[in-house]
């Protein structure tokens, strides 16, 4: 069995590493400006209710990660991948399952995970 551990994965996407996938994937110039200007946007802030009352943080600037529950996230996050998956593609790494060669990469793309 192989299998590749996302926890987390999604919290964790650099902005910079993004814009880098976006660059070498060979998305529109507009779009990267685009993206590169909102996410100086990209904040949040928390609050607490206790005993009545409602403690507010300020704005807190999101330096990393991709929103989750956003419909964007999850082809941003398959875009910030793609870098990955072409190295794996040319590393020749992989697994032999009894005689075949199953190059790890391959298992990104198909739904084969046996």
């Amino acid at each position: 069995m192989a299998w590749i551990d996302y926890q987390n994965a999604v919290d964790n996407v650099l902005h910079s590493w993004l814009i880098k996938s976006f660059q070498l994937f060979g998305i529109n110039n507009k779009i990267i400006t685009f993206t590169k200007k909102t996410m100086r946007y990209w904040k949040t802030s928390f609050r607490l209710r206790t005993e009545g009352k409602i403690i507010e943080t300020e704005d807190l600037e999101i330096q990393h990660g991709i929103f989750q529950e956003d419909s964007l996230s999850p082809p941003l996050y398959c875009i910030s991948l793609i870098p990955l998956t072409e190295q794996l593609n040319k590393a020749s790494a992989g697994y032999k399952e009894h005689t075949t060669y199953t190059k790890i990469s391959h298992l990104l793309y198909t739904d084969n995970w046996k």
